[in-house]
C-alpha cells in the first residue's frame, strides 16, 4: 500500500467511505495528499473498482488505486486504524461521514463514540477530524465523548503527550453545527438529504 500511495505523502483517511464518492471528491480537493478510502464492503467499493477484471480477482485484492492519489482499501475499520498507528502514518485529516447511527438504545455500543475502538480515532490524530450526520444528537454525543475522554485522561494523570483527547477538547465544547454550504455533497446520503431539504450537521474537531 505504501508503494502505491507514496510513503512520503500525507494521508487523508475516509473511514467507512461506502461507494467512495467522498474519497474521489477529497482526492480532487487535496491533490497533494493520498486519500485512503476504507470500507469493509466489497460490493460498495467495487463500484469504483476496475470493472474489467473478473469479480473473483477483484475480491482478493486488499486495496486498489482508483486514481493517482486515491486508494480504496477493503478492511475492518478498527483493524485498519491499528495498522495506521503501528506504521506511524501521518494522518492529516480524518473524515467519518454519515456513519450508521444505530438509533436503538440496545445498539448504543456500536456507535463509534461508545465503541471500545473510540480511543483509536483520537490516537490517529490529525489536524482535524470531521464527522457528519443528519442526526445532530449523534454528533453532540460524539463531542461529549471527546470531552469525557479528556477528563478521564486528566484524572488519570496523563501528560500532554499521552492525553489523546486533549488536542480536540476545545473544539468538542463547541459541538456540532448545521451544514450551511450545500454546494457539494460528499456522499450519496448527503446528496439525498440535500435534495429533500433535510438538515445535515457537521462536527469539526480542529486540533489545538
Amino acid at each position: 500500500l505504501l508503494d502505491r500511495s507514496g510513503s512520503s505523502r500525507k494521508f487523508i483517511l475516509d473511514s467507512g467511505c461506502g461507494t467512495a464518492r467522498s474519497s474521489m471528491l477529497l482526492g480532487e480537493e487535496y491533490p497533494d495528499h493520498t486519500i485512503l478510502g476504507v470500507d469493509r464492503s466489497f460490493v460498495r467499493l467495487n463500484r469504483n473498482a476496475d470493472n474489467e477484471a473478473d469479480d473473483s480477482d477483484i475480491s482478493k485484492r486488499p486495496f486498489q488505486a482508483v486514481s493517482e492519489n486515491v486508494v480504496l482499501v477493503r478492511a475492518e475499520l478498527t483493524d485498519f486504524w491499528r495498522c495506521c498507528l503501528n506504521e506511524k502514518w501521518n494522518i492529516e485529516h480524518h473524515y467519518i461521514l454519515y456513519p450508521n447511527p444505530y438509533p436503538k438504545k440496545n445498539r448504543l455500543k456500536k456507535r463509534f463514540y461508545a465503541h471500545p475502538s473510540f480511543p483509536l480515532i483520537l490516537a490517529l490524530g490529525g489536524e482535524k477530524i470531521v464527522v457528519r450526520s443528519n442526526w445532530k444528537e449523534y454528533l453532540s454525543e460524539f463531542a461529549d465523548s471527546v470531552a469525557y475522554a479528556n477528563e478521564y485522561y486528566e484524572e488519570a494523570g496523563s501528560t500532554d503527550a499521552t492525553n489523546i483527547a486533549r488536542p480536540y477538547a476545545e473544539a468538542a465544547v463547541k459541538g456540532p453545527g448545521e451544514r450551511i454550504d450545500k454546494s457539494l455533497a460528499y456522499t450519496l446520503f448527503e446528496k439525498k438529504y440535500d435534495d429533500v431539504g433535510e438538515n445535515t450537521f457537521e462536527l469539526l474537531l480542529d486540533r489545538k
